[in-house]
């Protein structure tokens, strides 16, 4: 079992998102990643999770996402750390006065962000819904599903969990909470309406266990990161 590995930088992905939402991007920003395969988009879903890679996934296997993720953009940066993650995929390879999602409302399209507060500035003119846990951002999530042209979320408990267990937690609760993530993109993939590009983007996985892989997962332990698994609701799916 293959996956399509597409290697990029995460610079690239404003204009690729730009590119398939159908708008136009800068002439000075980083040129987007060819998924022109995964057409046409009607809304695009990305899903920020922290402290998170292909190795998790190889390791803890999620149903869904091992299911439905047929390409991966391997995304080179020389700084892997969320706020970094953060900044690159919303600026691109401009300065600050560069909104991707400011500039998605710039033309004419809704752009929503679901994160903690202090994310705030992050969504420029965008519509920003506050959601103080991951929980939070579940549910406020599944009410703005299929309301705007670009959605942005942000899970940040498996990034908790490493914390307080020094970037080793148990791989049982570490399991069980990847597991949950799974079910509730699983929900927001029924729940999307027909042409919807999900981007789960990872912006830092953790340390070799010295656990063997088979095929897809080999793949997917030895990528670079960040990381991103991009997943399409077709008009039948």
């Amino acid at each position: 079992m293959s996956l399509e590995t597409i290697q990029g930088s995460l610079v690239q992905m404003a204009s690729t998102i730009l590119n398939r939402l159908g708008l136009p991007a800068p002439a000075n920003l980083s040129p987007g990643l060819d998924l022109t395969k995964y057409n046409p988009c009607k809304q695009v879903v990305i899903v920020h999770l922290d402290n998170f890679g292909l190795l998790e996934v190889a390791m803890h296997k999620p149903q869904f996402l091992l299911k439905e993720s047929k390409t991966m953009l391997a995304l080179e940066t020389t700084n892997g750390y969320a706020a970094n993650v953060t900044k690159e995929l919303v600026h691109g390879n401009l300065t600050e006065p560069f909104n991707l999602l400011s500039f998605v409302v710039q033309q004419g399209k809704n752009a929503v962000v679901v994160d903690r507060e202090e994310q705030r500035s992050t969504a420029g003119t965008a519509t920003f819904t506050p959601a103080d846990t991951d929980m939070r951002v579940y549910i406020e999530t599944a009410k703005l599903l299929n309301r705007s042209d670009l959605l942005l979320i942000h899970f940040l408990d498996y990034d908790k969990l490493l914390q307080q267990h020094s970037t080793r937690p148990p791989l049982e609760l570490a399991q069980k909470l990847l597991h949950r993530t799974d079910r509730w993109l699983l929900g927001f993939y029924k729940q999307a309406v027909p042409n919807t590009l999900f981007l789960v983007l990872g912006n830092k996985g953790q340390r070799d266990y010295g656990i063997k892989y088979e095929d897809k997962y080999e793949q997917w332990a030895k990528a670079n990161l960040p990381i991103c698994l991009v997943i399409y609701k077709g008009s039948v799916g």
